[in-house]
């Protein structure tokens, strides 16, 4: 089942996240090093405007609206929702100007605008595409997450073949497409009302329920970006735009692998623990961290072993050194934290633990920051990235350990274990091909030829430590081709 709601989701959760990597590798051709930092502190501040302002609902939401009173026609709900819509809306505009002024008082209004724009009109994306993974209305999130991102990115491109880029503009353009998506595919839904009579025990129990887990996401969302915010004032604007590249691709990229589980799983443990039947839903995250880490593996280490031939082809001559720094702290970093948040992390939500998600990231932010700044002493932004890198992973371990003790949750060490070794084959075979002499030259046909490779042998060694999962797999394919016929 996990698998069957991961392929029906794949779409979404591929083109999504990949449109904003090529928009981020895309404007690194179009801007100088302090406007591309100033672009990408919107686009990692817009997720923390989007917590506290609107995820409480989302949360509350996805975890029980399959137990909510809709009454006669559901109105009452319809109208509160509108309500959460319309007032969250002014309160993001409130953020987003306080986030800016404290970044850069000096900036244009019209930046100030675009800014406020892109966050408002992302912000109704990610609501809508919550909406719809809850009632499994995939084509709907399909279009939310992909139309979106997709039609601004062809925005910027034309900005950019009229020599015309710059930061406001970049943000207005995708806050344009991103509005007129999101507008569309609210009123097909038929969400756009007017919020008339309130629901106010849903909103009583809404509030109780997401206001500890907006809280605990805003400190999570710290800890993963406090970061750029030490870079920027210890190091400058030029040297975030610098690191922001290498940072961003590493996130990205584990990003599009974690969502493309992510999306279908925790739905599915929420189902389990409805039925009455929570052991079945500690092993369904187990489960869900296991194939989460079939896809973070191979994308950290490969792209690891591409990067000398991957990074010269994708960005500009002037990011090319730091991010060949760098990069392999950023994916270790980032591939071990979206293992844990979309992972093993779901247990709090699912075992109504907020307080638990609170103080873990509490513990999370303090020690990110306090990375961040030593290491940025010790080494620069090499030393800032290297020792945030080592804090995620020890910090994921502590998590580990915690819920096991707290919630009994059990985690397929064997499993992960069979995992890493066929990545390590992988990424073996990669730089043992290299080093004779068969190179990942920045060319698209190379580049092509090696990702194959890697993932050949990725799929080949799977297939040999995993021989019973191997069977699963053929007699479904041989089920699924013999009813086509």
């Amino acid at each position: 089942m996990l698998v069957r709601h991961t392929l029906a989701y794949l779409p979404a959760q591929l083109l999504s996240p990949l449109t904003q990597l090529v928009a981020a590798l895309l404007l690194t051709h179009a801007l100088g090093a302090a406007d591309y930092g100033l672009v990408m502190l919107v686009f990692a501040a817009q997720e923390v405007v989007f917590l506290i302002c609107l995820s409480w609902w989302t949360t509350f939401y996805l975890r029980y609206g399959g137990r909510l009173n809709l009454g006669a026609d559901g109105q009452a709900l319809a109208s509160t929702e509108a309500a959460v819509l319309l007032l969250s809306s002014l309160a993001q505009v409130a953020v987003t100007l306080g986030i800016v002024l404290a970044t850069d008082a000096g900036l244009p209004l019209v930046f100030f605008a675009a800014a406020c724009a892109f966050t408002v009109s992302r912000s109704l994306l990610q609501f809508l595409g919550e909406r719809a993974r809850r009632e499994a209305a995939i084509a709907a999130y399909t279009a939310v997450q992909v139309a979106g991102p997709l039609g601004g990115l062809g925005l910027v491109g034309v900005l950019m073949a009229l020599d015309a880029a710059t930061p406001a503009r970049v943000l207005g353009a995708f806050a344009l497409m991103q509005g007129a998506v999101g507008l569309a595919v609210a009123a097909r839904l038929r969400l756009l009302v007017r919020p008339r009579a309130l629901d106010h025990a849903v909103l009583r129990a809404a509030a109780r329920f997401g206001g500890p887990v907006v809280f605990a996401h805003s400190l999570s969302w710290l800890g993963g970006n406090v970061i750029r915010f030490v870079v920027h004032h210890g190091a400058g604007a030029a040297a975030l735009g610098l690191m922001s590249v290498g940072w961003g691709l590493a996130t990205r990229l584990s990003g599009v692998a974690a969502m493309l589980v992510a999306a279908a799983a925790y739905p599915l443990a929420v189902k389990t623990m409805e039925a009455g039947d929570p052991a079945g839903a500690r092993r369904q995250i187990a489960d869900n961290s296991a194939l989460l880490l079939a896809l973070l593996a191979p994308a950290g280490f490969g792209f690891w072993a591409l990067a000398p031939g991957l990074v010269p082809a994708l960005v500009a001559p002037e990011y090319h050194a730091v991010t060949l720094q760098i990069l392999p702290w950023a994916l270790l970093g980032a591939c071990v934290r979206n293992l844990r948040l979309h992972g093993w992390d779901s247990c709090y939500l699912l075992f109504e633990a907020p307080r638990d998600m609170v103080w873990l990231d509490v513990i999370e932010s303090t020690v990110m920051l306090l990375a961040a700044v030593l290491g940025l002493w010790w080494a620069g932004v090499w030393g800032a990235v290297a020792a945030s890198a080592w804090a995620i992973c020890a910090l994921a371990v502590l998590d580990a350990l915690w819920l096991r003790h707290r919630f009994g949750l059990v985690l397929p060490m064997g499993v992960y274990g069979r995992v890493l070794l066929a990545a390590a084959a992988m990424v073996g075979a990669l730089l043992g091909a290299q080093a004779l002499g068969w190179r990942a030259a920045p060319q698209v046909g190379p580049l092509l030829l090696a990702a194959a490779a890697g993932a050949g042998v990725y799929g080949l060694a799977l297939a040999l430590l995993f021989p019973q999962q191997r069977s699963s797999v053929t007699r479904w394919l041989r089920q699924r081709r013999l009813a086509g016929a």
